[in-house]
């Protein structure tokens, strides 16, 4: 696993994620673990499903690059794993995309998720796993060297649409991605930008909620300067995303972040 202190906030170009073969070893040295783990999480958790995802086992920044390779496992093992204290050593990184979306009147839009859910309580950048729909290859086609490509960008508009209702109708894309690196999370972020102001945008977003039969989100937190994040259930990227956002980048905006 690349060495790159945990907290560390980088900006990059272009990232290079593609899915690997390796197994995961702790995933089956632990099997009978995970099968009894799981058996009562998805007893108190109905709600959560044992899916195929992918996960992050080794990555490098390399000139202005996020180079990083992914494997497929079963929900339920990242839950064991996650739930016993997400240890860095195990071969795993929870490796996700995140979108970092700006109102017109620069703040900065947080999802609250539902109770149920595997953030439940937190309020956290709208993303999630990546999982097969993310995989560029989905008919067989793989790049001019055979590899399994993930679209991340892909993936966090999905997440977009799923959690928020919004599209790039509504939203601005914004060159480059940022990368926040902790222990044993690596945040894979994309900023958008709003036409609509604070006020009208979680308007919109919770309109959605609302027609959602089984949403994810529970509502939509308005965020507009490091002070008001004292106090707010957020996960740990999080935190150290936006405090260096509105530390090293309030006054110019995420669009030249």
């Amino acid at each position: 696993m690349t060495s790159i202190q945990s907290g560390r906030v980088i900006r990059v170009s272009h990232c290079d994620l593609t899915v690997g073969q390796r197994p995961w070893v702790y995933a089956t040295e632990n099997a009978t673990a995970i099968d009894a783990h799981w058996a009562r999480r998805s007893a108190e958790t109905p709600q959560f499903f044992n899916g195929r995802i992918f996960m992050l086992a080794d990555f490098s920044i390399e000139h202005d690059t996020l180079h990083a390779e992914f494997f497929e496992t079963e929900f339920k093992s990242f839950l064991y794993w996650r739930e016993r204290g997400e240890k860095p050593g195990c071969g795993i990184i929870d490796g996700f995309g995140s979108a970092l979306i700006q109102s017109a009147d620069g703040a900065v839009m947080l999802g609250k998720q539902r109770p149920g859910n595997i953030n439940s309580g937190l309020a956290y950048l709208p993303g999630g796993f990546i999982d097969k729909r993310d995989i560029r290859d989905q008919e067989g086609r793989r790049d001019k060297e055979g590899r399994r490509i993930i679209d991340i960008h892909a993936s966090i508009r999905r997440e977009i649409a799923e959690e928020t209702g919004l599209s790039l109708q509504d939203l601005t894309e914004q060159p480059g991605l940022i990368v926040t690196v902790m222990p044993a999370q690596i945040s894979i972020a994309v900023a958008f930008t709003a036409a609509l102001n604070a006020d009208a945008l979680r308007d919109k977003m919770l309109a959605h909620i609302r027609l959602e039969a089984d949403p994810e989100l529970a509502d939509v937190i308005i965020l507009r300067s490091a002070d008001e994040l004292k106090g707010l259930a957020t996960p740990p990227y999080a935190q150290v995303l936006l405090n260096h956002l509105f530390t090293q980048g309030a006054s110019s905006g995420i669009a030249s972040f």
